[in-house]
């Protein structure tokens, strides 16, 4: 079945660490996990200080965190600080060009981990390794990840009230409001405001949907779990 024009497409790797990106600030704003934070702080080190952050503006200057590194002929000088950019002349024999790369690297190593604060000389390998945030699974399922959040950012907003009828009818109301969001046609699962006045008017009228709900909120806390840890989703 093709997707309509107003289907929510969450299947690109940016928008897929935007939900992380969303998910490690509300951990960050929650008690209940400061001490795996806290444990997880060296390998959160790199993103920085990421509270009251929009995510664009944050991902313009962090988005080499998640590119990996290998070698490669490049058209343009690349902002990432764990590559660098040589000028190789190829009508040079190749053991005088390996000679110079490997001299060239060896130095930007250790001003890399010096620049991170690691003693090169307590190192095995020099080596930085790349790829450090990957997804915990390989395939996401953005579309739902993205939803569940959405629903449990009024869960919080509310102050985690109880999921009754009271609150899908908050949640139906807060997405008819985002005018130019694609939530409200998304969510189906929860009825339309007037559904709620003719066939929906008791708790037990929604039962399937209330459980259809805590579910996604109970996945969502999960998923911040695993994120408080320094994985996602």
């Amino acid at each position: 079945m093709s997707q309509g024009p107003s289907e929510i497409r969450i299947k690109t790797k940016k928008q897929q660490i935007r939900l992380w990106f969303e998910c490690l600030q509300i951990c960050l704003d929650d008690e209940t996990y400061k001490e795996n934070l806290a444990s997880s702080s060296d390998f959160y080190a790199e993103w920085g200080n990421i509270r009251g952050l929009r995510f664009d503006d944050w991902w313009k200057e962090h988005k080499y965190l998640f590119e990996e590194s290998y070698v490669s002929e490049v058209s343009r000088v690349s902002n990432n600080p764990n590559t660098i950019t040589l000028s190789i002349p190829v009508n040079e024999k190749i053991s005088t060009i390996l000679k110079d790369v490997k001299r060239i690297v060896e130095q930007r190593q250790n001003d890399r981990l010096e620049e991170l604060g690691i003693d090169s000389s307590l190192l095995k390998s020099k080596g930085i390794g790349g790829g450090k945030y990957k997804f915990a699974q390989k395939e996401i399922k953005g579309k739902f990840h993205y939803i569940n959040l959405e629903v449990y950012k009024i869960f919080l907003k509310l102050n985690k009230p109880p999921i009754n009828r009271e609150f899908l009818i908050n949640v139906r109301k807060e997405f008819e409001g985002r005018h130019r969001s694609k939530l409200s046609k998304n969510i189906i699962w929860i009825p339309q405001l007037s559904d709620f006045e003719t066939t929906y008017r008791t708790n037990g009228d929604v039962e399937d949907i209330i459980r259809t709900v805590r579910r996604g909120i109970k996945g969502v806390e999960k998923t911040l779990l695993n994120v408080s840890n320094g994985r996602f989703p």
